[in-house]
Formats: C-alpha cells, sequence, structure tokens
C-alpha cells in the first residue's frame, strides 16, 4: 500500500485563517495581511481554530494517490459522500495476472496456501472466460473482492478530519486504518500545522478509553454498549 499527497490548496494555512477571518473583513487585504503574519501569530490563530465551528475548514482541499489497496477496502472508503473518487476501471481494463491482498487473519502456511491457491483458480478462470470470448465487463464478476486496486481522493479538511475520527475505533478494518494513517502522515509531513486538526485531543483520549475498556471487558456482553457509547461520543459533531 502507498499514499501520496499529490495536490492541495495552494497555500493552505494562509487560506485557512483567510476565511475565519472574513467575518471580520473581507477582500484580498485581508488575505495580504494575514500571508504577512509572524508565525507565532498564524499558531495563536490555527489553536483558535481548532476549537471553533469547522465550516471554514471546507476551504482547505487535499488529493490523495493510493495504491495497491483492497476493493474491499475502496467499497467502504467511498461510502464517505463528502470526498471526490476515481477509481481503477476492472470494466475494461484486462485483469490477467492481477495482484491481491492477503489480511491479516490469514496467518499459518495452511491457511495462506488455500487463499492463493483459491486466488489462482479465479485468475485460470478468468483468463479462460475472457480468451473464450466472454467480454471483459462480464468476466469481471467472477474476481475476488481483495483484488488489488488504486483510487485517487479529494477531501477538504473538514471532512478529512471527520472521517479519521470515526475511522479511530479498533473496530475499524486494519487496512482502513493503515491507509488513514498513511493519509495524515502525508499531510502532516507537509503541513504539521494540521496535526491537531486532523487527530485532536479527543480523538487521543477516546482511543485510549476504548482500549482499556477492552482490557478489562474483552469477551463479555458488558464490552458492546461502553464501545457503542464511545462511537456515539466519538462521531458528535
Amino acid at each position: 500500500m502507498k499514499v501520496t499527497l499529490i495536490a492541495h490548496t495552494t497555500n493552505p494555512v494562509d487560506t485557512l485563517i483567510f476565511t475565519k477571518n472574513t467575518r471580520l473583513n473581507m477582500g484580498v487585504d485581508m488575505l495580504e495581511n494575514v500571508i504577512g503574519m509572524s508565525e507565532e501569530a498564524k499558531k495563536e490563530q490555527l489553536e483558535y481554530m481548532v476549537n471553533t465551528i469547522k465550516s471554514s475548514w471546507e476551504f482547505v482541499d487535499f488529493t490523495f494517490c493510493i495504491e495497491g489497496v483492497s476493493r474491499a477496502f475502496t467499497h467502504q472508503f467511498v461510502r464517505n459522500r463528502t470526498g471526490s473518487y476515481a477509481q481503477q476501471t476492472m470494466r475494461i481494463l484486462n485483469m490477467d495476472g492481477f495482484e491481491y491482498i492477503t489480511g491479516p487473519g490469514i496467518k499459518t502456511p495452511l491457511q495462506k496456501a488455500m487463499y492463493d491457491d483459491a486466488m489462482e483458480m479465479i485468475q485460470e478462470a478468468y483468463d479462460d472466460l475472457v480468451s473464450a470470448g466472454v467480454p471483459i465487463e462480464d468476466a469481471r464478476g467472477i474476481l475476488p473482492t481483495n483484488i488489488s486496486t488504486n483510487i485517487t481522493a479529494k477531501f477538504n479538511l473538514r471532512s478529512l478530519s471527520d472521517m479519521m475520527a470515526s475511522r479511530a475505533s479498533s473496530r475499524t478494518q486494519g487496512e482502513y486504518r493503515e491507509v488513514m494513517d498513511a493519509m495524515y502522515n502525508c499531510v502532516v509531513e507537509a503541513f504539521p500545522e494540521f496535526a491537531e486538526f486532523l487527530r485532536d485531543g479527543k480523538t487521543y483520549a477516546l482511543n485510549r478509553l476504548e482500549s482499556i475498556i477492552h482490557d478489562k471487558f474483552d469477551g463479555t456482553d458488558e464490552l458492546i454498549p461502553y464501545i457503542k457509547l464511545i462511537d456515539q461520543v466519538r462521531n458528535a459533531k
């Protein structure tokens, strides 16, 4: 899996501060004033904005190229309606020699052999169908959910922050968490100022609390209501 930040709003930090300050003054002069602020002044502005209404966050966009992930993951990923997506097609692209993702639950040599054998049989059947004249768009019906794919996705800062909070649960699919971590690292490496916007103190505290509850109640009927309550708090706007 590889995640690359391929595009973003020009001068995103200045743009974010500007959109918040337009409630006081609208115009290019205000943007010039923001650009001319000291780093300390910008830091104070951002610290204030982390805990205010998120509407201004929507003016800052990030676009990611996400490679080598499963379609099982992308099926969940594109349910975030506030994102924009462009995914590698299987309708017109011949998937001869396709690659696939092996989930972490497949651990033993026997399990791995069974999994790989099944993938090989699917590949052979797919190739036979295409060779027999079946259109690629119909032959693709037998391809596995864990086939490797690439997807480009764009989110604004607000939707990216909300998604990272909602997918912070330890019950989120491992591959999903790995992609979220990689997206977070891409943004923060380029713009360290956005670290707190993407993963705030509440998220860290809830993750810690969830871990403690799992340690105490795992395997018991008491676990579920606690986890559901944490999710409600995590996803509260």
